[in-house]
Formats: C-alpha cells, sequence, structure tokens
C-alpha cells in the first residue's frame, strides 16, 4: 500500500508546488521612447525558492504590446514560460474611487446650497435693517428710544457682518474643494481602460538564491517629437539652434526617475522591403504599377495638398504645414502651394507662419484644402540677440560651419548611432509621470555658420524675407520639426524644418525684415497699346526699386517674370530684364544682387504682348 501512495503523494506534491505564485514587486530601470511608443526594462533582484513556481510582476503598463515581452533570468533560474494578462481589479478600485468622489461631490454641492441661502438670509435682513433706519413720527421720538433703537442696529448689523463674512469663507472652502473634485473626476473618467496587467513568469529555480530578472516590453500611448529653437544676432553672425525633445506618455504608469534614451526609430513602421514584381506588357491593357495611394506595403498612404494664402488672397510663401501630433510636416513654396504625406484618413494640420496667426483644421486624405491666414503684429526688424552667456558655455569644433554649444545648465545627452536609427541618452535621471503632458528635454545645442540671403517677389507681395542656408547640416540629426523663431529675444512665430526634402543645403526661412524695401510700379511713359490691321500689341514695363536701410551689406534674390504664350496668336517679343537670369522653361526671371549698406538699386523688367485685337486679354 505504501509503495502505491508514495509516487501519487509525490505527484501532488509536485503539482501543487508548481502552481504556488509569488507576488514580486519589479522596478522600472530604464525606458527608450521612440518616435512612436517606448521600450521599458523592468528589474527584479531579490531570492527565489527552489522549485517550479509562478512569479507575478504587477501595476505593468495596460498599453503594453504582448508579442514584445522579453524576460530573461540569471543564476539558477530557468525562464519556463511568460503570460501577460489584465488585472481588472485595478478598474474596480478607480470605479470605487469614482463613485466615492461622486458622493463627495454631492454631500459638498448640498452644503453649498445651504451655505448661499443663509448668506441669502443674512443678506435680506441687512436690507431690512437699513431701511428701518428712519425712525419717528409726526411726534418725533424721545432720546432714550433711540438710543436703543441705534444700539440695536449697531449690534446686529455687526453680528450679521460677521455671519457673512464667515459664511463667506465656507463658500469659497467649499468652492476650492468642489473644484479638486472635478478635476479628479476628470482625470479618472479620462482613462478609458482603467484596468493595468501582470507579466507571469513561471520558472524553475534549481537552489534558492538571490536571483536578478530582468523584463522588457513595448507600450503605446508615448513618444517624443523634436522641437527647434532658432536665434540670430544679425547677418554677420551664426544662427544658434537648440534642439529639444518634447516627451509624452500615457501608458498607465509612471517614469520616476529613470535612465531615458531617446531614439529617432519607430517600431510601429513596416520594417520589409518593397519587392518588384515582372512587368508584363500587353496590347490593350493597363499596366498594373502601384502607385503612391495603392502602396501594398501602406495601405493609409495618402497626399493632402493646398494653398496657403493670407485675407486678401495672396500667398504666404513658406509657411508651416504639420500633422498634429506627429512630426510630419512641409512648408509652402513661394506661391504658398504644398504637398504633404498623411497616414491618417482624417488629419489635423497646424498651419503657421511668421507675421499671421496660427490656425487648426481638418483635412481629408487625398483632399485639397485651401487655408487664410489672418495676419497678426510683425516686428519692424529681424535683428537677434544671441542667448546665454559667454561664460556658461562650452564650445567644441566638429567642422567648419557648425559648433556644438552645451549650456552647463541643461540636461547632458550623449549621442549614440545605431544601424537604423540614433540614441540620445540622457544622462541624469528623468521623470515622466503618466498624465499625457508634454516635457521638454534639451537633446543638444550648436552654433552655426548659415549663408545669410534676402529674398523678394514684389509682383507677389511687397515685402523682404530673410533666409538662412546651411551646409553640412547632415551632421546634427536633425528630425523634421517646428521651429520656434526669436528675434531681439522676441518670440515670432514659427517655421518648420523641413530636413526630408532638404538635400545638401538646409534652407530657413526666417521672417519678414522691415529694414529692406522694395517696390514695384508700372512705368506708365513705357507702356502703351497699339493697334496694327488686325492685331493688337501693348507693351508693359515695371520698375522694381531696392534699398538697404540696415547697418550691414546684404545678399539678396529678387525673382520676377515674364508671361508665357499658350495659344499660338498670342506672341512675346521685346523681352527686357538687364542684369538678371531668364529661365527658359518657366520664364522667371532672376536678379542676384549684392546691395551696400544705405544705398537702393532699380531694376526694370518689360515685354510685348501682339495678340489679335478682338480677342481680349488681361496682362495687369
Amino acid at each position: 500500500m505504501r509503495k502505491i501512495l508514495t509516487p501519487f503523494f509525490f505527484s501532488v506534491c509536485t503539482l501543487i508546488h508548481a502552481q504556488v505564485k509569488e507576488n514580486l514587486t519589479s522596478k522600472i530601470e530604464k525606458v527608450t521612447v521612440f518616435l512612436s511608443g517606448a521600450q521599458v526594462e523592468r528589474s527584479y533582484k531579490g531570492v527565489v525558492n527552489a522549485g517550479k513556481q509562478q512569479l507575478v510582476f504587477g501595476n505593468i503598463s495596460p498599453q503594453i504590446d504582448k508579442q514584445s515581452i522579453q524576460v530573461t533570468a540569471n543564476g539558477s533560474l530557468i525562464v519556463l514560460s511568460v503570460l501577460h494578462q489584465q488585472n481588472f481589479m485595478k478598474e474596480k478600485q478607480k470605479l470605487d474611487e469614482i463613485k466615492n468622489l461622486e458622493a463627495k461631490k454631492e454631500m459638498i454641492s448640498g452644503n453649498l446650497i445651504n451655505e448661499k441661502n443663509n448668506l441669502a438670509v443674512f443678506i435680506q435682513e441687512e436690507s431690512m435693517l437699513a431701511k428701518n433706519q428712519q425712525i419717528g413720527g409726526n411726534d418725533g421720538i424721545k432720546a432714550v428710544d433711540l438710543k436703543e433703537s441705534l444700539d440695536f442696529q449697531r449690534s446686529r448689523l455687526t453680528e450679521i457682518y460677521q455671519k457673512k463674512q464667515e459664511i463667506n469663507k465656507r463658500v469659497i472652502a467649499n468652492e476650492t474643494e468642489l473644484n479638486k473634485i472635478n478635476r479628479q473626476l476628470a482625470e479618472l473618467n479620462q482613462q478609458t481602460d482603467l484596468s493595468t496587467s501582470e507579466i507571469i513568469v513561471s520558472v524553475d529555480c534549481k537552489v534558492t538564491g538571490v536571483a536578478t530578472i530582468l523584463i522588457s516590453y513595448l507600450v503605446q500611448k508615448a513618444g517624443w517629437y523634436p522641437t527647434y529653437n532658432i536665434r540670430v544676432k544679425d547677418i554677420s553672425s551664426p544662427i544658434q539652434l537648440q534642439y529639444k525633445a518634447n516627451i509624452y506618455q500615457h501608458s498607465g504608469e509612471d517614469w520616476k526617475d529613470i535612465k531615458m534614451w531617446l531614439s529617432n526609430g519607430n517600431p510601429n513602421e513596416k520594417g520589409d522591403k518593397p519587392l518588384l514584381s515582372p512587368w508584363h506588357l500587353r496590347f490593350n491593357s493597363v499596366p498594373a504599377i502601384s502607385t503612391v495611394n495603392e502602396n501594398p506595403y501602406y495601405p493609409d498612404y495618402r497626399f493632402l495638398s493646398g494653398r496657403i494664402s493670407d485675407e486678401s488672397g495672396k500667398p504666404v510663401p513658406y509657411a508651416s504645414i504639420l500633422i498634429k501630433g506627429t512630426n510630419t510636416g512641409v512648408a509652402s513654396d513661394g506661391q504658398g502651394n504644398f504637398r504633404i504625406n498623411a497616414t491618417a484618413p482624417s488629419n489635423i494640420l497646424v498651419v503657421s507662419a511668421v507675421g499671421y496667426e496660427s490656425r487648426e483644421l481638418v483635412a481629408s486624405s487625398g483632399s485639397t484644402v485651401n487655408v487664410n491666414l489672418q495676419k497678426s503684429a510683425t516686428l519692424e526688424e529681424v535683428v537677434v540677440v544671441g542667448y546665454g552667456s559667454s561664460n556658461s558655455d562650452e564650445y567644441s569644433y566638429n567642422n567648419n560651419s557648425f559648433r556644438r554649444k552645451k549650456d552647463k545648465s541643461s540636461i547632458e545627452t550623449i549621442t549614440s548611432y545605431q544601424p537604423t536609427a540614433v540614441i540620445y541618452e540622457i544622462k541624469d535621471p528623468y521623470s515622466v509621470p503618466d498624465d499625457g503632458k508634454t516635457y521638454t528635454a534639451d537633446i543638444d545645442a550648436y552654433e552655426i555658420d548659415a549663408l545669410f540671403e534676402y529674398y523678394a517677389a514684389p509682383k507677389l507681395e511687397p515685402d523682404v524675407y530673410l533666409t538662412a542656408k546651411i551646409v553640412d547640416w547632415q551632421e546634427l540629426n536633425l528630425e523634421p520639426g517646428e521651429a520656434n523663431l526669436f528675434f531681439e529675444n522676441t518670440f515670432l512665430g514659427q517655421s518648420f524644418l523641413d530636413v526630408n526634402n532638404a538635400g545638401d543645403t538646409l534652407k530657413l526661412s526666417l521672417g519678414k525684415d522691415k529694414g529692406v524695401v522694395i517696390r514695384r510700379k508700372l512705368m506708365k511713359e513705357y507702356s502703351s497699346r497699339k493697334l496694327i490691321g488686325s492685331n493688337k500689341t501693348e507693351s508693359r514695363q515695371y520698375e522694381i526699386t531696392v534699398r538697404n536701410n540696415k547697418q550691414q551689406d546684404i545678399h539678396i534674390i529678387v525673382e520676377d517674370q515674364l508671361p508665357v504664350s499658350t495659344e499660338k496668336e498670342i506672341e512675346i517679343k521685346e523681352k527686357k530684364y538687364e542684369g538678371a537670369k531668364l529661365d527658359n522653361d518657366t520664364q522667371i526671371v532672376t536678379w542676384d544682387l549684392n546691395l551696400p549698406s544705405k544705398k537702393e538699386t532699380k531694376l526694370n523688367i518689360g515685354y510685348d504682348v501682339k495678340y489679335p485685337k478682338e480677342k481680349l486679354l488681361h496682362l495687369d
């Protein structure tokens, strides 16, 4: 009988021992934040008993990607399996908290109503006493009675004022408490997924002892996006560029005093390379060539296009168009036109330009949008003071075009490179709470030698824009993002660093400079209309005046255009554009000028147009 029970007894004990669960507390050691998503690394170090058991690590983010879980252990531990599951007890706790807060809110609201009713009673009594201050009758009133009446009123009014003061204090206290409860309820109700999750690690421990367990996983509702501060002293000084990371997370767990790395990689993007299929040509068939809108690897890939203009309909060149919540954006061209990549059926576009109020609007994929911007208060001069002080900065020279400029008071970061990404390590412990708010960390700062150049298209608008060209910018590891422009330590507005389409030279638009004046006027004495036979010939000539009122010499590009004939009956001749270059395809005329300080120059452009006199042609 003993021989039969003994193996059965051992098998039961082994089964019971295998089902033993132990709740352990892990600590977040490091987080790598991607442009979308974040990898969290936790650790546990402590005693683990011998035998097979399940180690339960709780308070894990509910936004976890199950496929990304990795568990490693050292010592005498062997990891048998890993299980992830939701813990809905946390949801019940949150719901109970909401219920208790709502009950407390109802009680305080009732107290507040009672206090306000009591206050109304005392106010009414005070009003009645004021009305009864005129006492007496036709026969007058005795001095003794008058004194008693005044004493009563004085005593009662003093008591009323004291009561009103006490009630007002209680009303303010109740309203303050009510506001706190409302904010807390709003925060709790905003959390649609109130549960937390657990990672259950089944292990076989050979010998009781201290073990170290490392757990890593990817969470959603987290990420970072870049922004920049650009400051310029004058057109003879370098640009100061501050590169900032805006970090956010609402993953369900707090990141407190941890090692944080920022990566410009995105684990949510598909990593499969595209494959070309044979292209078979056949008669009477349309070739099956995939377009951008039919990309089999990115079925949601779309384009948005449109035009940015001001209140009068004139184009706004170099405006920033950004898809909200992403780092995807472009800048409009010289005619205000833009085309931007979009990855969702509906996108919120943030449109901004120097000198204009920013706008947000929803645009559907594949659509064309026209955006009108309202002008804001503009600055008269584009002259910018440098940021920081020389005694708190260190400079290291990377090449001849830019210098790294580190501020000792800012967060220190180290840049490293991986095969497909750039990593920025924040040296000091960093915290990002689970509140969805944006926390800014400095990545780097540079002083960059730039070629400053002015640009004007007076046919479109009588303004001159300051631009900057940066070479060797690829070594800065910049990402596309919005740039805040500062002139004389004053915020002017925003532009966009379109590094994806920059080429060898990165171009920045720094806004209008009222220190350079440009005018374009029709010279009537050289403009005429002549009828010769069945044709009509019209002559136009314009004078462009450019004046440099600044203290420095400037380099300026001025563009205009000659008309392009689209009909054989329309003939363009007698073209005049002295000192300029002509693009034969577009007929755009370009003057490349160096204009000394306090000097002006005059440019001329003219043409004759011959066409049938019975036709109507607008040349103005």
